[in-house]
């Protein structure tokens, strides 16, 4: 089965891509088509990392193991793309190139009909930036508190 996952650059800038992939391949797999659709180099480290509600990053799931003592982490080609996203609304952190930190929100969006076995960029809004910016990703309990205190201020 495909599905669509939408990428989302943490950045002042939009830089959005959603991308059809069959939901059986890994996340190896995904991170390279991640690399590929905005042009990044393939030869940065990176890791997915599931989160909670408020976006801590909770567990991290490496390119590839760094310490072979590790045995709770298992490497992104061990993993589908299935298990990490089982349901529409499902995301995970995607953190690539350690120097930079430039992070990711992977979402499910929706599943696809389209049944053939191909990666696909199926819409894109903006290009990666040059230099990376301090915003992060804020839970919905954030942004209801910055929205009452607004609505106290002018109100």
């Amino acid at each position: 089965m495909n599905i669509i996952l939408q990428i989302y650059l943490e950045h002042k800038d939009d830089v959005i891509r959603n991308i059809e992939i069959d939901s059986e391949k890994s996340l190896e797999e995904l991170h390279y088509e991640i690399i590929k659709s905005l042009n990044l180099n393939k030869h940065e480290m990176a890791s997915f990392y599931i989160i909670d509600e408020e976006f801590n990053l909770l567990k991290e799931i490496p390119l590839f193991k760094i310490d072979e003592k590790e045995f709770e982490s298992c490497e992104m080609k061990e993993i589908s793309i299935a298990s990490m996203f089982p349901t529409v609304n499902s995301q995970l952190i995607y953190v690539y190139d350690f120097m930079k930190m430039w992070r990711f929100l992977v979402t499910y969006i929706t599943k696809s009909e389209n049944n053939k076995d191909q990666l696909n960029v199926i819409y894109q809004v903006g290009k990666m930036p040059v230099n990376e910016t301090e915003i992060y990703f804020k839970s919905n309990n954030d942004i209801n508190e910055n929205r009452d205190e607004l609505e106290d201020e002018y109100y």
